[in-house]
């Protein structure tokens, strides 16, 4: 057998419970290190508390003098429409199929039907969404011919705005010359900390700021911290460390650096301190008519091919919650 002929298609409720929400909720989204709003109401909105002012007041025996109503903050989420499709030639499908479940003790080769085949298929292309995402989450950019340009990413946002002179976003370029071996990562830290609005370190004890790296910030910034002459620092060297931390905040490596290179509307190098809530992504498989998942055989090509239309979209709230910096272009 070198070909896979079962159709396989999710709707509704099954589309929700087999495919998206596994990728979408859990371990899975907080992989992220942001919100992800699945299948929230439409038109979908996110929301940030400010903290209140004073509340306290002199004491009087009688009467009602309560303070104004706590400050909330909401923002929609633009979403668009999307459409993934993949194709793959019979004999190729069938491998990749094939190593999905060849450590499956209980399948039956020869005949390769039924769940276990179903299982495998989606898996397959739950991961090349979820990649899709995620990259687009960060880089996406609408004005671009071809390449993540379904909805627009937060970087594209935030830089878009740093670029055309917007001062609601703090921010500094940073030259070349910052990658040499002596200016270390910490400086672009130290550079986010500094420019940061009081009102995004105030909250750094909530526990939920963060700053999001691209991949070469990231591996400079570990590298400094394995040439430290510690005992501790050895042993991270020699088992690797499950988590960066920079005076407390967690540093994430958003791992879009392969694709980063090949558009030229970013800069290849960001650093992005904000807090987690301030980041939202939004994917809805239920509110609009045509959601679908299908996976079939086209045997007039031999090729089996995947398709799923949903919505997604994502944007950040308060840009008095960001700290951005850059590479020159």
């Amino acid at each position: 057998m070198s070909k896979i002929e079962q159709t396989t298609a999710y709707t509704g409720t099954e589309m929700e419970r087999l495919f998206f929400r596994p990728i979408l909720t859990g371990p899975s989204a907080e992989q992220l290190g942001i919100r992800v709003m699945y299948n929230m109401p439409v038109p979908t909105t996110f929301n940030f508390w400010r903290r209140g002012g004073d509340i306290l007041q002199k004491f009087d025996s009688s009467g009602w003098g309560g303070s104004v109503n706590s400050d909330k903050i909401q923002k929609t989420i633009e979403m668009s429409r999307v459409k993934a499709e993949i194709g793959y030639s019979a004999a190729d499908y069938f491998s990749q199929v094939f190593e999905q479940i060849i450590q499956q003790p209980d399948v039956n080769m020869q005949d390769l039907s039924g769940s276990e085949l179903e299982r495998a298929e989606t898996e397959l292309f739950k991961q090349n969404i979820a990649e899709s995402i995620r990259y687009t989450m960060w880089i996406g950019n609408t004005e671009r011919e071809s390449r993540y340009n379904t909805f627009d990413g937060f970087l594209t946002r935030i830089y878009g705005e740093v670029a055309s002179g917007s001062e609601e976003i703090a921010n500094e370029s940073y030259p070349l010359s910052l990658f040499s071996e002596e200016a270390p990562a910490e400086t672009i830290f130290d550079m986010l900390w500094s420019n940061a609005p009081d009102a995004l370190r105030e909250i750094k004890s909530d526990g939920n700021l963060a700053i999001f790296v691209t991949s070469d910030i990231y591996e400079r910034y570990e590298a400094s911290l394995d040439s430290a002459s510690l005992e501790a620092a050895y042993l991270a060297r020699q088992n690797g460390r499950s988590e960066l931390l920079w005076r407390g905040i967690p540093i994430i490596d958003m791992k879009v650096r392969n694709q980063l290179v090949k558009v030229s509307d970013l800069p290849n190098s960001m650093a992005l301190l904000t807090d987690r809530r301030n980041l939202a992504l939004a994917v809805n498989t239920a509110d609009f008519p045509g959601t679908e998942v299908n996976m079939w055989y086209n045997p007039d090509l031999m090729e089996n091919r995947q398709r799923a239309v949903f919505m997604a979209g994502c944007d950040y709230l308060l840009p008095e919650l960001l700290s951005f910096a850059y590479l020159e272009m």
